[in-house]
């Protein structure tokens, strides 16, 4: 039979682990070094969201308990843990709770502050850059004085020198070609050129190839495809500073 002069077990329990919870932590010896592992962040808060998920389910299942107990009173009147004491224990939930959610929304509070004022600031020394940058333009030392580093002047791009290779293929719904190529790491974009051959048996008789399209992209769908007859195409990569080689002609019936 359990002491009747024993402390409620249960509201002590559930106190004890939520004022554990609360301030674990917040006691660390001095000099003593943060985390600064980036995942910690993450992980603390995924393990505050258990213990309050923990805590919740803990008052939920005292108060399911203390119905248990109201529906015979006669028993627990003589028991060690009496409906008085759950309730005790389950308002201090209660009020622990209301506490948590009160910090939480003022820390929000406190971070969005933060933000906008960090946003401020990070305005500000942008503007001092970049006066900085006026005023000393011509000294690197002195920049060095403001945190600025010399910046390098980006090295100009060469023009294209791979060989490119196209090919050709049927549309999906078999109404033109998909005309494709591969990637040049040196071009800023891709010229194409175009031709209607005269024997459609015949991929060795290339036709005049006329200027057909400047594009970004290494692939694309020509529907202007007439049925039976060979069409050519070559391409070659471009950037401002030049133009690379011209394909070998490829080619294709419908």
């Amino acid at each position: 039979m359990t002491n009747r002069n024993s402390t409620p077990v249960i509201r002590n329990s559930a106190i004890r682990i939520l004022n554990n919870t609360i301030w674990k932590g917040k006691s660390e010896k001095k000099g003593k070094k943060r985390i600064k592992d980036p995942c910690f962040k993450g992980e603390q808060k995924q393990k505050e969201v258990a213990m309050l998920t923990y805590l919740s389910e803990v008052r939920n299942r005292l108060r399911i308990q203390l119905g248990g107990m109201k529906k015979s009173p006669a028993v627990w009147a003589n028991q060690s843990v009496k409906p008085e004491d759950v309730e005790a224990a389950i308002a201090e939930l209660d009020t622990k709770d209301a506490g948590v959610e009160a910090v939480k929304q003022a820390q929000s509070l406190k971070l969005g502050e933060a933000r906008e004022l960090s946003v401020t600031c990070g305005k500000l020394a942008d503007k001092i850059e970049n006066l900085a940058l006026g005023i000393h333009t011509d000294d690197a030392e002195k920049l060095v004085e403001y945190g600025i580093k010399q910046r390098k002047a980006a090295a100009p791009k060469p023009a294209p020198t791979k060989l490119l290779i196209p090919t050709l293929e049927d549309d999906t719904d078999g109404e033109g070609f998909i005309v494709s190529t591969q990637k040049d790491p040196d071009a800023d974009y891709y010229e194409w050129q175009k031709g209607v051959g005269t024997n459609a048996a015949d991929p060795k008789a290339i036709p005049e190839l006329k200027n057909f399209k400047t594009t970004k992209k290494t692939s694309f769908v020509d529907d202007e495809v007439p049925k039976g007859v060979r069409i050519f195409y070559r391409v070659r990569a471009a950037n401002t500073n030049g133009n690379g080689a011209w394909s070998e002609a490829v080619s294709r019936v419908q």
